[in-house]
């Protein structure tokens, strides 16, 4: 009789997260003791009204922010129970991050804007412009790594972003209305890209505010008041 391998943890796995922001004394809950496992592989959509909670619980996901009560697992670690320069640490290695803004560096070129996560890394230049050049390729965009972002539409920065995103291999993805700053049909494009890397196994995890967008995901979620819900 064969032994049964024991099963695979969630890559996320938070049980009453909570999370409390100040004005003064004002106390103004964000997160209210929000429970998700989230497996390895998956596409997951984040919507809500604004100020609903969802892009602070993506903070707290992403290790940009920490909770103040509750644990987060991840890929079986309690990150809660490290410290900011580890967390800091994890994020760079295991996280990738699109934003609605760019985030471009503007004097420097599209395969260089990929390359710097590696090189500040500590990977030589030559090695990081390989790899860089590689996922640009992935995005279809190898015709225009010496262009700098004010030379390429808003489509193609964030395919630049997008690239720079996968750049170090990340286990998972985080999305902050990675579509909020284009039209219809360079969104559209954009998330072909991010249905394609999902069906190649990468875990990804997306904010937005657009129901068209959030369908593309296997998951949906809905937050309101800080708090997970049914229905947004």
């Amino acid at each position: 009789m064969t032994e049964k391998e024991p099963p695979v943890p969630p890559i996320i796995h938070i049980r009453r997260l909570t999370k409390t922001y100040w004005n003064g004394d004002v106390a103004i809950p964000a997160v209210r003791g929000v429970d998700l496992d989230i497996e390895e592989g998956d596409f997951v959509s984040l919507t809500g009204p604004s100020g609903s909670g969802k892009s602070t619980l993506m903070n707290l996901l992403a290790f940009l922010d920490a909770p103040d009560s509750g644990t987060y697992q991840f890929g079986g670690q309690d990150i809660t129970a490290f410290d900011e320069d580890y967390r800091a640490e994890l994020r760079n290695a295991v996280i990738g991050f699109v934003f609605q803004q760019f985030f471009l560096l503007a004097r420097t070129t599209a395969l260089d804007n990929v390359a710097m996560p590696l090189m500040y890394a500590g990977k030589k230049k030559r090695q990081a412009r390989e790899q860089a050049y590689d996922v640009l390729q992935k995005v279809s965009l190898e015709h225009r790594i010496y262009h700098n972002p004010n030379e390429l539409s808003g489509g193609q920065q964030q395919r630049v972003c997008i690239a720079r995103a996968l750049v170090n291999n990340p286990r998972i993805i985080f999305c902050d209305e990675p579509t909020g700053n284009l039209d219809s049909k360079t969104a559209k494009e954009i998330m072909d890209i991010f249905d394609k890397l999902n069906d190649e196994g990468k875990t990804i995890v997306m904010v937005t505010h657009e129901p068209s967008i959030a369908k593309h995901a296997k998951t949906q979620l809905c937050m309101k008041d800080g708090k997970m819900t049914e229905k947004c």
